[in-house]
């Protein structure tokens, strides 16, 4: 869920802030380190006690899990004050999804042109611009380049079942790889088809990392534009994996991060039903 801004006291909080530290890349830097650096301590806290008292281990898990948040709501904080240097105007585009767009937009319109045109302030117009897919969505076609160097349109496979994920494969480790082959050795690709927009540099690099490296089977396509790419922006991905289930009329019935084992067996049920 969105975090919740109020803007004019945001903007009036940071105004504030910044009289007292100036707004640079270095600053910036030094204040990232220090977030991730005091929630790394207090994690190392956490799971001290938890060893020392085990009997209180479902209890702090909850510790992890508000340690996790508060960190993550500084970073939020901090991409939106220090937006107008580099470091902190690509942090804004990593953590856009997290945000409100009125409050992305007010922070947006108060950058130098030179960062408003720059990569990640054009990619952040974009996002603002977009209505990203949700579930219950059209999906949203989009050209790439397979790994076999073939033009891909996601258009082509409209009829069937369509798992695509934003890059993420080793991210979910063997077992969650193992759940991705299962479902595609068990399946029809006249019935379904696995897409993996990948991030990869060039068409080299696609191959060498997810065909030589991996050995997937799957349609492994890239449009070559790393954290640029339109279909990020456009599908509102940023965690990897963040998986799409599109059905055979072209509705986005699912969306989530991470591969789920209980969604890929639905889609096996489905596909089962005459």
């Amino acid at each position: 869920m969105k975090r919740i801004y109020i803007i004019t006291v945001f903007l009036s909080v940071f105004v504030a802030a910044g009289m007292a530290q100036e707004i640079t890349e270095e600053n910036y830097l030094k204040l990232d380190k220090e977030i991730w650096e005091a929630y790394e301590r207090q994690n190392d806290s956490i799971y001290a006690l938890m060893k020392r008292e085990p009997e209180r281990k479902e209890a702090l898990k909850h510790e992890f899990k508000k340690n996790l948040e508060d960190a993550q709501l500084r970073n939020e904080q901090a991409a939106l004050r220090f937006a107008s240097v580099p470091s902190g105007l690509q942090r804004l585009f990593w953590v856009r999804l997290n945000l409100p767009k009125d409050t992305v937009e007010a922070v947006w319109n108060r950058l130098p042109d030179e960062m408003k045109t720059s990569p990640y302030g054009k990619s952040i117009r974009m996002h603002l611009d977009t209505h990203q897919i949700e579930e219950g969505a059209r999906y949203a076609d989009f050209e790439a380049t397979a790994a076999d160097g073939r033009a891909f349109r996601l258009s082509s496979l409209e009829g069937k079942y369509i798992v695509l994920l934003y890059d993420g494969i080793s991210c979910m480790g063997e077992e969650g790889q193992n759940e991705l082959r299962q479902l595609y050795e068990s399946t029809s690709r006249d019935d379904l088809e696995i897409v993996v927009y990948c991030i990869s540099s060039s068409p080299e690099q696609l191959r060498e990392d997810y065909v030589e490296k991996m050995n997937l089977p799957f349609t492994l396509v890239s449009d070559f534009k790393m954290d640029h790419t339109p279909f990020k922006i456009i599908y509102g991905a940023q965690a990897r994996p963040t998986v799409f289930v599109i059905d055979p009329t072209g509705t986005v019935v699912l969306k989530t991060t991470g591969v789920n084992p209980r969604d890929l067996n639905n889609i096996k049920l489905k596909l089962r039903k005459p």
